[in-house]
């Protein structure tokens, strides 16, 4: 079978395409080339030479370490094709500017779902197939299965690394022709099968989990995007009284207690972000907690009735999903209601719909 690999450089897509070319399969390598430009940024750029790669290959725009390189030279110790495809512009379009407008208006987005949805089993798998793969995998931790021809999604084996809660967009469709080899594996498994091949892998780039930021603050990029939103504006409580002065709204988020300069009889916190009056409202730990939450952009990976479904539904990546009940409204509308209280629901982010370790849908916290 021919099979494309979404091939990162890292440790877990090397180990994906070392496992299916072990296993007798022709392994083409597809990497994006997504990287923004920099070149402006007022912070500090990180000091270094590129990580080592081939000549003539890779980003020639970046300054810092980047997939295209990474993946360049694991495609070549793996002796197998890397077809780079220059994605800047719809990477713009479908990630970046969302990333970007989210958070001058007060929400807190999560740009690795939007990227899984448009651009990695959107445009990249849609490639693959155009360059004549039969199958296209990729090193995401979740186990892909059938049933009555249908595309059905567990959380992997690992807890610990399981990533169905950022493929909770992405439409039941664009799971058609995938493999996900690692979701009933453990990432020191993995990690070891690179290292016994002797296999040189470069360790993932730090960027606040934002990985086209790479070693770069996302309140710098940010700042030279939209510097107009952080404008200062006032710190209220809840009945609007003044208690201090922000420093934008993007530099804050629900929950938050750190770094609002406040000092007050009990602890305050961040509980909502009003880009209309450019305010943060901070609160109590109590104010935080909420029993319902609306969500868009609601995608279902099984049919739903209009009666609702009971679900176990989580809103933040590192949660423990919660018992909920879930209605479908319209215009690709839902809402989900707890048994019991969650706390610290923030509008832009995910919220993961399971029944048991089954993938159900998720849609973007309003």
């Amino acid at each position: 079978m021919k099979i494309a690999v979404a091939l990162s450089g890292g440790v877990d897509s090397t180990a994906v395409a070392l496992r299916l070319k072990k296993a007798g399969h022709d392994v083409f390598g597809i990497t994006m080339q997504i990287c923004p430009d920099l070149s402006e940024l007022s912070a500090p750029k990180p000091k270094g030479a590129l990580r080592p790669g081939l000549p003539g290959h890779g980003c020639a725009h970046c300054e810092a370490p980047c997939a295209c390189v990474d993946a360049t030279s694991v495609a070549h110790e793996l002796g197998i094709p890397l077809e780079l495809v220059d994605w800047r512009e719809a990477f713009e379009n479908h990630v970046i500017q969302p990333f970007v407008t989210d958070f001058s208006s007060g929400l807190t987005p999560n740009p690795c779902a939007l990227c899984n949805r448009a651009m990695k089993f959107g445009l990249m798998r849609q490639r693959a197939l155009e360059l004549g793969a039969d199958a296209y995998a990729t090193g995401h931790y979740i186990r892909l299965e059938e049933e009555a021809g249908t595309p059905v999604l567990r959380r992997a084996v690992d807890p610990s690394r399981d990533q169905s809660y950022f493929l909770s967009l992405v439409p039941i469709e664009q799971f058609k022709q995938v493999i996900f080899p690692l979701g009933g594996s453990f990432k020191t498994d993995n990690k070891a099968e690179v290292d016994a091949a002797g296999v040189h892998v470069q360790p993932p780039v730090t960027s606040n989990e934002i990985c086209f930021l790479r070693d770069i603050e996302y309140t710098d990029f940010l700042k030279l995007r939209t510097p107009e939103s952080f404008k200062p504006g006032a710190i209220a409580d809840t009945h609007g009284k003044i208690l201090g002065q922000h420093q934008g709204l993007p530099a804050y988020t629900i929950g938050q207690r750190r770094g609002l300069g406040i000092a007050a009889a009990e602890p305050l916190y961040v509980i909502r972000l009003n880009a209309e009056t450019n305010q943060v409202i901070a609160g109590s730990n109590a104010d935080l907690w909420a029993t319902e939450v609306h969500l868009r952009e609601m995608n279902w990976l099984i049919p739903v009735s209009a009666s609702g479904v009971e679900v176990h539904a989580q809103v933040r990546y590192r949660q423990i999903p919660a018992p909920a009940r879930v209605f479908p409204g319209e215009s690709g509308t839902a809402r989900v209601c707890f048994e019991k209280p969650v706390r610290a629901i923030t509008p832009g982010q995910i919220t993961a719909l399971y029944d048991n370790d089954r993938l159900l849908g998720g849609g973007r916290i309003t």
